[in-house]
């Protein structure tokens, strides 16, 4: 491949003013690039959006959802539904309704060693799963089935204590013939992530059942993927995808000049959105552009411990003193929507008429006074015991859009007279310490993804705070609680029809506006960068496009 020297004067965003050659594309080798190597590779233990873009290349879902939101099998033959029969509504021992989905495997479906992927895998990811030491935290998690039913080797019946829409939904199972010795010799979370050959030896293929399998890696710097010979379905036509990682955005991007990268996502976990429109200016000819509307939410989360964010009324100040339509417009030229709620304008069951709180300065200080607090001699608001408005701030250090937002949002709240105090931390500290232990004291920003199946309970549950009686599972960080959110959230899990599980998702969404669990600020979109030679990259905005990747092109 033809590598490009980097000119000296690079401008601000380390963009060349000139073009240079194009590269030249190895057909047999795609490199993708991006910025935070996994500290673990476990793919059920503190899942993030980071991991699930890597591992999806060699680890696949049941189902997933593809480009029109309408959820596919990936490892199965056929999608269970009450239609055809495949799921059941049926009578509990109590009386109560519950239902039974039945799935059926591929034909030839294998781990990378060639080991059948059975039914006694996915009973004893399900076992995993409902051990509270260890603590599964996958986004369809496998805790809501109350038995599961091998009735051969490929064909299993999930059976589920309620009515659930999200009952044909399910993620990644992990092979019981490597991985049960481990867990029965290590069953704590601490150990068991300790042990596991997903971190002590992740390039063992028997791990992976995905087109691709984890073949390589060099710590800090790379993971590769090699072709799967064991998988049933299309053979893809690259052979080798490397993942190659650099310490920042800025290093990232001159990497992509360089002929180095030949894809990239664009943030988080890659370039920042700023970067690629720069990109997209001066080098339009040079590489593909993939954007369109995403339903990865952006959202700062407020710890409930602090009394002065446990205040509703001055979490509804920091949203009306945070002006985030121009922060999407200088940072991301209007591309990024605001967020209203956590569903995404293009989610079927977005509500457009939850409350809205417009920027207004004004509004927001005047919520501060009614709630104590009011302008100190250095222009930060104290209250009646002296008390100043003064929060952590805690994000991710390297991600430049974060830093960079930090740093806005700062300047927009102290003109309403409220501190924040930025912490950029690495990211095992961040999604260890301070994300899955809740140790920040204030706020801290972070972004979820909801498919159209993902219960908002993941984040808006009671019972889905990290705490050290759940081994720290969930990503309801602010530790927000209550009973109408919970009845609202049972309601949505339980309805089988559309209309239903808009009503439901409404109501969320309502009461979501009103208690401001969370501050929702945009919606990143789905945004790609790829030289010309590149094919099939199918972008979508309700999952992974790694689940996918077989049908990628590189001519």
């Amino acid at each position: 491949m033809t590598r490009l020297k980097l000119l000296p004067a690079l401008a601000a965003l380390g963009l060349m003013t000139a073009p240079a050659a194009y590269a030249q594309a190895d057909d047999e080798q795609l490199v993708l690039g991006a910025r935070q190597f996994l500290t673990n590779f476990h793919p059920l233990v503190q899942v993030n959006n980071t991991k699930r873009n890597l591992i999806n290349f060699s680890l696949r879902p049941l189902t997933a959802f593809y480009l029109d939101g309408d959820n596919v099998c990936v490892l199965c033959e056929e999608l269970p539904t009450v239609e055809n029969g495949g799921a059941k509504i049926v009578e509990n021992a109590d009386g109560s309704k519950g239902m039974e989905v039945t799935f059926k495997f591929k034909e030839g479906l294998s781990w990378g060693d060639g080991t059948p992927v059975t039914s006694d895998d996915v009973i004893f990811t399900w076992e995993m799963a409902n051990d509270p030491n260890i603590g599964f935290s996958n986004y369809n998690p496998w805790t809501r089935a109350s038995d599961i039913e091998a009735i051969d080797e490929r064909t299993f019946v999930i059976r589920l204590p309620e009515v659930m829409q999200s009952y044909n939904s399910w993620d990644q199972v992990i092979p019981a013939h490597l991985e049960r010795p481990i867990y029965e010799a290590n069953k704590d979370l601490e150990s068991y992530t300790r042990q596991t050959l997903y971190n002590r030896e992740p390039d063992n293929p028997g791990l992976w059942n995905g087109s691709y399998i984890l073949s390589d890696y060099a710590v800090g710097q790379r993971v590769g993927f090699g072709v799967n010979p064991h998988w049933p379905g299309k053979t893809p036509d690259i052979e080798r995808i490397v993942v190659s990682y650099r310490d920042n955005s800025s290093a990232l991007l001159q990497a992509v000049l360089a002929d180095e990268i030949e894809t990239i996502v664009v943030s988080p976990g890659g370039i920042s959105f700023e970067q690629m429109l720069e990109l997209r200016k001066q080098h339009l000819d040079r590489f593909q552009f993939f954007v369109r509307d995403g339903t990865n939410l952006e959202r700062i989360a407020v710890n409930f411990d602090n009394p002065a964010l446990a205040d509703l009324k001055v979490r509804q100040a920091l949203m009306h003193g945070i002006d985030r339509q121009a922060i999407t417009d200088a940072l991301f030229e209007g591309l990024q929507a605001v967020a209203h709620t956590f569903e995404s304008p293009v989610s079927p069951y977005y509500n457009p008429d939850v409350r809205k709180y417009e920027f207004d300065p004004e509004k927001a200080k005047q919520l501060l006074a009614e709630a104590g607090w009011t302008p100190g001699p250095d222009g930060i608001c104290v209250n009646d015991n002296g008390d100043r408005l003064s929060f952590e701030f805690v994000t991710t250090a390297g991600n430049t859009t974060r830093e960079q937002l930090a740093l806005v949002i700062q300047s927009q709240l102290k003109e309403i007279c409220v501190e924040t105090q930025n912490k950029f931390v690495g990211l095992q500290e961040y999604n260890g310490e301070y994300a899955r232990k809740r140790g920040f004291s204030g706020m801290i920003l972070s972004s979820i993804q909801f498919s159209p199946s993902t219960s908002p309970r993941i984040a808006l549950g009671s019972d889905a705070i990290p705490t050290e009686e759940n081994a720290w599972v969930g990503n309801n960080f602010s530790g927000y609680a209550s009973e109408h959110m919970d009845e609202a959230v049972a309601g949505f899990e339980q309805s089988l029809e559309q209309t239903g599980k808009a009503k439901y998702s409404g109501q969320v969404q309502e009461i979501f506006a009103e208690d401001l669990p969370m501050l929702p600020l945009y919606f990143y979109a789905a945004a790609y960068v790829a030289i010309p030679q590149v094919g099939n990259f199918n972008s979508t905005p309700f999952d992974v496009n790694a689940i996918w990747a077989e049908e990628w092109t590189l001519n």
